[in-house]
């Protein structure tokens, strides 16, 4: 008995490999007890809906019968039965569920007999009283052999004996998904695989549900085509996102709950329900779904207004019980399909949608219009979605003509998208003054009014409250509104308050999406905050907490990137500053008051990588952008960069204007400490570029009436005085480094960097240049990201050259400069080198390149490393 044992174990071991069985345990079983011994008695019933292997299951027992010399039989209705003793055959029974009650009867007589070799086959429903009678005589000895769905390790057992090698793991989830564990989808599909050829399991792995191979839908034709039409509408309704609760899915189908019930247990047989213990969870309802397959083939072969009738039906039934009706409205968007129920749907859906997908709410209410909704009823919801989602010319055109409406609440929601739209196209100090004029929305007033110098009205709005929102809404905006007036505190604590105000308020409109309508997002504000008071750290938390919430939602969107391109540029990663801007640039084009960041971000990043082109070309885009946004106390920043470029082109009084426009703002807020002296320093900067003694003298006179009020303000202006020095001729290489290293530890490492590489310029000292150098070349080096492929600090060390010459890195990075049209002191100050060294690099560049004149040079440059007309 132990060696029979033994040799069924082996034979099952076999078994789990035949294709025919792979990934199902009970048939595995099955057939490795008949490989065992061929010729025992051996009674077995196999249950299984459709597509579960019954079939194969009985082909595997065939084929096994036949290779050990054992005859076999297959019964079907209106057969006459044999008894073992008149026929010595495996008797094999497929679909016994299909046979008449004569033939069940005969069949029990023979599963009686213990000598029978007798396997049957069927699915679960209908089961007539013969066929549970069967059941019992064939379970006596063997209980029955029931084929569940493959498992995601099953699939992959199958998977890899249908290809004759190992199947990803990849693969065999998603085959598991698509197919909802059905062995004979699963067949198909691999097989499609298969005959690809040898990259078509790969490929299948890598493209996962993205494309199904042709044919595979056509598997579930001819089940659907024999389905009674009560179970198929069931199958269809679930197919297209019926609710699985018992009362609302007979609500949805018009039947009663017997029916519905018969109809589930047909669907079930026919194995296009299936067991889905991951599916969503509704209270009171089976775990079970149609697959993904499944439900492609139901739409595909049912007829478009049937399916229509269906979702219609199950939208508005959704609507009755308050459940969501995102998910069905969105399957009939531009079905052309009309109705007040539908019209309510849409609506609804648009409601439902806006906090999370501002686009989809405004297709949504375009199509309750479709549908019958009278279009004021929601025109402002339409014009809020727009403005969400970054559609400005729709919003303004749709909210515009009702800010004169007589009714409070509309005209106050029309008032706000109308403010918003005036933010991002530089007319905020209208937009303000709009929402100051509205009760309810002053305090939302608050920050507009102190960006465009109006402190004496800002700061009594706040008392008059908000009625903006909802309360998490209200508190939001009265946070901001604090935070944005603290900041203009002469105190030294000033900027940590406003700070925690400011970020306090966008961690309040985290969890609320991208529904909320505002001029200016906290998080935004916060990050302007902290990055004029060297808090870079805070600013780029805030502004990542930002990009993953989406407040404002995708309007506001750029205006976080592009401020976390501001993070990256104080920091002098350029890597950083292009992927940011690029990925502000991606949605559409930019509106002004974007646009003027974006481009003051590109001058900035030529200035730092010694591009002159690429300067000249930002230059032009910047003065335009500089023409269509007004100064106001939120682009001091790009206004003081280009303010630096300006000074690089010899183009300073481009920027005058703007630039006394800044001065004056920041008199009339009171000459806030946080905000004067960034933009001091950026004024200091401009005229060291410009070598204008005079100019540098005023601006750090500026610095030092601030100096106490941050810790950057203080490093601002050490940095300032060891400049200026710098400037007279006086370098303190020690008093350099401090101060260049007390700006890289608040985060403004470029800024320390540029410090210490032109004072290494200036001083006459070798010793003091190389620290200065050196200084200047890891903090430079440690604000560059990983990812940046820009060499700010080239490394020396020969490079190989096709040719017979090789030029050192450094050499090379002075070439690549010479081609681009800069002066040795600008490739000096580029590279953290001194103009006398950049000549003796030039010089033996010509020497070893044997050029005799200035054309040749540059001839054999653009052969060894590109540029300008290579």
């Amino acid at each position: 008995m132990t060696g029979r044992l033994r040799a069924a174990g082996g034979e099952e071991v076999e078994a789990a490999r035949d294709p025919m069985v792979a990934g199902l345990p009970g048939a595995v079983g099955l057939l490795g007890a008949h490989r065992a011994d061929p010729r025992a008695p051996l009674a077995a019933a196999v249950v299984g809906p459709g597509g579960a292997g019954k079939s194969a299951v009985i082909s595997a027992l065939v084929r096994s019968a036949r290779r050990r010399g054992v005859s076999t039989r297959r019964i079907r209705s209106g057969d006459t039965v044999p008894f073992p003793s008149d026929e010595d055959a495996l008797l094999l029974v497929d679909d016994a569920h299909a046979l008449d009650e004569a033939t069940l009867a005969e069949l029990t007589d023979v599963a009686d007999d213990p000598d029978a070799r007798l396997v049957v086959t069927a699915r679960p429903w209908p089961c007539p009283r013969a066929l549970s009678t069967l059941w019992l005589a064939l379970g006596r000895e063997r209980a029955p052999v029931t084929l569940e769905p493959l498992t995601v390790a099953g699939t992959a057992d199958r998977a890899s004996a249908v290809l004759g090698s190992r199947c990803p793991p990849a693969l065999a989830a998603t085959l598991r998904r698509l197919s909802g564990g059905s062995p004979a989808v699963v067949d198909r599909l691999v097989t499609q695989i298969r005959d690809a050829g040898p990259r078509g399991v790969s490929a299948a792995a890598e493209r996962g549900s993205q494309e199904i191979p042709p044919g595979v839908l056509d598997l579930f034709r001819h089940e659907i085509g024999g389905l009674d039409d009560g179970t198929r509408r069931l199958l269809l309704a679930l197919a297209v996102g019926a609710p699985r609760v018992p009362a609302a899915l007979a609500d949805v189908l018009e039947v009663d709950r017997t029916t519905l019930e018969d109809q589930r247990e047909r669907a079930r047989a026919s194995g296009l329900l299936l067991p889905a213990p991951d599916a969503p969870t509704e209270l009171g309802a089976p775990t079970e779904a149609v697959p993904p397959l499944a439900r492609r083939g139901l739409v595909r072969f049912t007829a478009a207004d049937e399916r229509l009738d269906l979702e219609r039906r199950i939208a508005e039934q959704a609507l009755a019980r308050g459940a969501s009706v995102l998910g069905p409205a969105r399957r009939l968007l531009g079905s052309g399909l009309r109705g007040d129920d539908l019209a309510r749907v849409f609506t609804a859906a648009g409601d439902e949608a806006l906090a999370s997908a501002p686009h989809l709410a405004g297709a949504l209410y375009a199509d309750a219009v479709a549908a019958g909704a009278p279009p004021g009823s929601v025109v402002l919801r339409r014009a809020e979605a727009a403005a969400l989602a970054g559609d400005l010319d729709t919003a303004l055109r749709l909210a515009d003509p009702l800010t004169a409406d007589l009714d409070d609440r509309e005209r106050a929601r029309a008032v706000t998208v109308v403010a918003a739209v005036m933010a991002h196209r530089g007319t905020g100090r209208w937009g303000a003054e709009m929402l100051a004029a509205e009760p309810g929305l002053r305090t939302l007033a608050a920050p507009g009014l102190v960006g465009t110098g109006d402190r004496a009205r800002a700061d009594a709005l706040p008392e008059g409250g908000s009625a903006f929102g909802s309360t998490t809404v209200r508190s939001a905006v009265a946070l901001t509104a604090e935070g944005v007036l603290t900041s203009l505190r002469p105190d030294p604590g000033a900027a940590t308050a406003a700070l925690s105000e400011l970020t306090r308020a966008a961690s309040l409109l985290e969890p609320l999406g991208s529904g909320v309508l505002l001029p200016d997002s906290p998080a935004a504000l916060a990050a302007l905050v902290a990055l004029h008071a060297g808090e870079v750290d805070v600013a780029e938390s805030v502004l990542n907490r930002a990009v993953a919430t989406t407040p404002g939602g995708p309007a506001l969107a750029p205006r976080h990137q592009l401020l976390l391109a501001w993070v990256a540029m104080v920091r002098g990663d350029v890597g950083g500053i292009r992927a940011h801007v690029t990925a502000a640039r991606a949605a559409r084009p930019l509106e002004p008051r974007d646009e003027l960041s974006a481009a003051a971000l590109e001058v900035a990043v030529a200035r730092r990588t010694g591009d002159s082109a690429g300067l000249k070309a930002g230059w032009s885009r910047a003065r335009e952008a500089l023409v269509r946004h007004p100064v106001d106390l939120f682009v001091l920043l790009p206004l003081g960069e280009l303010l630096v470029g300006a000074a690089r082109l010899r183009e300073r009084s481009a920027v005058r204007v703007a630039w006394d426009a800044a001065d004056a703002l920041l008199t009339s807020l009171g000459d806030p400490p946080l905000w004067r002296a960034t933009t001091s320093w950026y004024g200091l900067a401009a005229a060291v570029t410009a070598e204008d003694t005079g100019e540098v003298g005023r601006q750090l006179a500026a610095l030092r009436a601030v100096e106490h009020s941050s810790v950057l303000a203080g490093a601002l202006t050490r940095c300032a005085e060891v400049w200026s020095a710098a400037l007279g001729g006086v370098v303190d290489a020690a008093a350099v480094e401090n101060a260049a290293r007390g700006l890289h530890r608040l985060g403004w490492t470029w800024d320390g960097a540029r410090l210490a590489g032109e004072a290494a310029i200036r001083t006459r000292d070798r010793r003091d240049m190389a620290t200065l150098l050196a200084c200047a070349r890891s903090l430079a080096d440690s604000g560059r990201s990983p990812a940046d492929g820009t060499e700010a600090i080239p490394t020396p060390g020969p490079v190989p050259e096709a040719g017979d010459v090789a030029l050192s890195e450094r050499e090379r990075e002075v070439a690549r400069l010479v081609l681009a049209g800069l002066t040795h002191k600008q490739i000096g100050a580029q590279l953290y080198i001194s103009a006398k060294t950049v000549e003796h690099h030039v010089a033996r560049i010509r020497q070893r390149l044997g050029s005799t004149s200035r054309g040749e040079l540059f001839a054999r440059l653009r052969e060894l490393v590109g540029g300008p007309g290579s």
